[in-house]
């Protein structure tokens, strides 16, 4: 199957997106409920800048939409496919089913890997 050039340039910029340990964070809490701006802040412990700086290529590659209720803009997952890839990689990365609790689980092996 042939690959088109540009749709694999965007993907490549999708991973590197999500490379970052701040902007992987907030798609897996993201993958798992909707979310404001605030309450990303009270949950990751860092400022509202850094949360920004950080949603914004998450926004930019449509990996993260916002939609305003009242005062507060609700952020989402962008798409059924990201949301499958976002909440792949945070199983694997927590197996326990809970990505943001409990106790550290062994990354899997080479061998465990799919």
């Amino acid at each position: 199957m042939k690959r088109n050039p540009e749709d694999i340039r965007r993907a490549a910029r999708i991973f590197k997106a999500l490379s970052h340990p701040s902007r992987l964070e907030i798609a897996c809490r993201l993958a798992e409920a909707s979310s404001s701006q605030k309450d990303l802040i009270e949950a990751m412990g860092i400022p509202q800048s850094s949360v920004a700086r950080m949603l914004a290529p998450l926004r930019d590659l449509g990996l993260v939409q916002g939609e305003r209720q009242g005062q507060e803009v609700q952020l989402s997952v962008g798409s059924p496919i990201i949301r499958l890839l976002v909440e792949s990689v945070c199983e694997w990365l927590h197996p326990s089913g809970n990505s943001h609790a409990g106790p550290h689980h062994p990354k899997p092996t080479m061998e465990e890997r799919p």
